[in-house]
């Protein structure tokens, strides 16, 4: 089921009846920011500063210019255990931590991390959702997310059309923007993993497989 996104106007008239019901999100105390905060131990949050709220004090932002997906040097995947840098920060992004939460790192990303977050993007998707699952369950799924991730301004439409193409479905999305391609993975990733509850065991899980797909397909 091909659709070319020049004719919809209705499906956008729908969306926008669907963000439109959406509760304006409520700020979050800086104590307990979020959901996918609740896994951490009770106490800690208010005497730690925001920099050293990541559940895993040893995984630092990735420097300016230098965030890739490619394994360092002389690395080898062991299951479960996420090893490069775009990595970590699709982790940041899932659990919202700053500055992940607004989908655009600050500096270069190479094309393997681009890959990887592709990847792990259609992993959870597809966890998400049957592949048979009804359009409108996948539209309000996307459009609660995009509501979510008000701030990065993220488009509806190219949003539900990536979340498709995860599914297998032929849709136009060879004329998405880059940087909307990069947001959407990262955010939506974000959204979908923190709908599913997963915890931190499954969520290394699946980024560290992202990690190795896109591996095999740089070495094949």
């Amino acid at each position: 089921m091909s659709r070319n996104r020049r004719r919809s106007t209705q499906r956008a008239a729908e969306i926008d009846e669907q963000v439109a019901e959406l509760p304006s999100p409520e700020p979050l105390p800086e104590t307990n920011r979020g959901r996918r905060r609740s896994a951490r131990p009770a106490g800690n949050a208010e005497s730690r500063p925001e920099s050293a709220e990541a559940p895993h004090s040893d995984r630092r932002e990735p420097p300016v210019g230098a965030l890739s997906g490619q394994l360092p040097h002389g690395t080898d995947h062991q299951p479960g255990v996420i090893a490069t840098a775009a990595g970590h920060y699709l982790r940041q992004a899932a659990r919202d931590d700053a500055p992940a939460r607004f989908g655009m790192p600050a500096g270069d990303v190479d094309d393997a991390a681009r890959q990887v977050w592709e990847i792990a993007f259609g992993l959870v998707v597809r966890r998400r959702f049957e592949s048979e699952t009804p359009l409108v369950e996948i539209s309000r799924t996307v459009a609660t997310a995009v509501h979510e991730h008000a701030v990065a301004g993220l488009p509806i439409l190219d949003a539900e059309m990536l979340v498709r193409h995860a599914l297998g479905e032929t849709v136009p999305i060879g004329d998405i923007d880059g940087g909307i391609l990069l947001a959407v993975h990262l955010l939506l990733f974000a959204s979908l993993a923190d709908e599913l509850a997963l915890g931190d065991q499954e969520l290394d899980a699946i980024i560290a497989d992202a990690e190795e797909k896109a591996a095999s397909l740089v070495s094949a």
